[in-house]
C-alpha cells in the first residue's frame, strides 16, 4: 500500500493524514468495468434471440402474404370459371329465360322472320312459331321444356318446312336438334309427339344404330338430314307453336 505523506497532509495538530483517494477511484473504475462487462454478457443473448425472433416473424409475414396474393388469384380464375358452369346449369332452362332471351346462348340465330304474333326469340313460318333451343338435354328433357313454353317438339308436316328447317340449322353443322318423332321400341312405327303416324314419303329416317347399340328411337335432324339416335344422348332442340288462326 502507499502512502503519500507530503505537507499538504498534515493537519494543524502535525498529525499526517493518510490519502487512500486515488486507489479507491482505482477500485471503482474496475469494479464498474466489470459489472458493465458482467451486464454486457448478460443481455447479449437476449439481445440474438429477440433478432432471431424478428427474423422469424418477418418470414411469417412473407409466408402469409403471398399466400393472400395467390388465394386471390385463384377466386379470380374460379370466378372466370364461372360462364362454363352456368352453361351447364342452362340445361333445365325456365320458361321466362327461353322466352325473354335473358341469355343469347339460348336460343339459335336464324334467319327467320320475328313475328309479334310469336313470343320473343321465337320466329315464324307459315303458320307456326319455331324455338331453336341450345340448351343440351335428352329427347324427354327437351320435350318436357317445350311443354313449359306451352309448345311441342317440331312435327314437319310438308317438304316446305323440312327445306325451311334445314336452312336454320344450316348455320350450326356441328350439332343436332331433337324433333317430336319417337318410337316405343326398335323396328316399331315412328309417331309424332301427337300420337300421328310418321309417313315414310315425308323423309327418311336414317339409322346411325349398331348390333350392339340397337334402341335408337327418338330422332333428331343434322343439317337437312333425319338420324335415329340414343334418346338419352345430351342435344339441342325446336319447340314448335302453332298460330292460332
Amino acid at each position: 500500500m502507499e502512502y503519500h505523506s507530503s505537507l499538504e497532509n498534515v493537519d494543524e495538530d502535525g498529525y499526517t493524514q493518510l490519502d487512500f483517494s486515488s486507489h479507491n477511484l482505482t477500485r471503482r473504475s474496475v469494479v464498474s468495468q466489470k459489472g458493465l462487462s458482467a451486464a454486457s454478457s448478460y443481455w447479449r443473448p437476449i439481445a440474438v434471440t429477440l433478432g432471431i425472433l424478428c427474423l422469424f416473424v418477418l418470414i411469417i409475414a412473407v409466408v402469409l402474404g403471398t399466400m393472400a396474393i395467390w388465394g386471390s388469384g385463384n377466386n379470380v380464375l374460379k370466378n372466370d370459371s364461372f360462364p362454363s358452369r352456368y352453361k351447364k346449369n342452362q340445361s333445365q332452362p325456365t320458361r321466362s329465360s327461353l322466352e325473354e332471351g335473358e341469355d343469347p346462348t339460348k336460343a339459335l340465330t336464324t334467319t327467320g322472320v320475328l313475328s309479334s304474333s310469336c313470343p320473343p326469340n321465337w320466329i315464324t313460318h307459315e303458320n307456326s312459331c319455331y324455338l331453336f333451343s341450345t340448351s343440351l338435354d335428352s329427347w324427354n328433357g327437351s320435350k318436357r321444356q317445350c311443354s313449359q313454353l306451352s309448345s311441342s317438339l317440331l312435327k314437319i308436316d310438308s317438304s316446305k318446312e323440312l327445306e325451311f328447317i334445314s336452312r336454320q340449322v344450316s348455320s350450326q353443322p356441328d350439332h343436332s336438334f331433337w324433333i317430336g318423332l319417337s318410337r316405343h321400341q326398335t323396328e316399331g312405327p315412328w309417331l309424332w309427339e301427337d300420337g300421328s303416324m310418321f309417313l315414310p314419303n315425308s323423309f327418311q329416317v336414317r339409322s346411325t344404330a349398331t348390333q350392339r347399340e340397337s334402341s335408337h328411337n327418338c330422332a333428331w335432324i343434322h343439317v337437312s338430314d333425319i338420324y335415329d339416335q340414343l334418346c338419352g344422348v345430351p342435344s339441342y332442340s325446336i319447340c314448335e307453336k302453332k298460330l292460332s288462326v
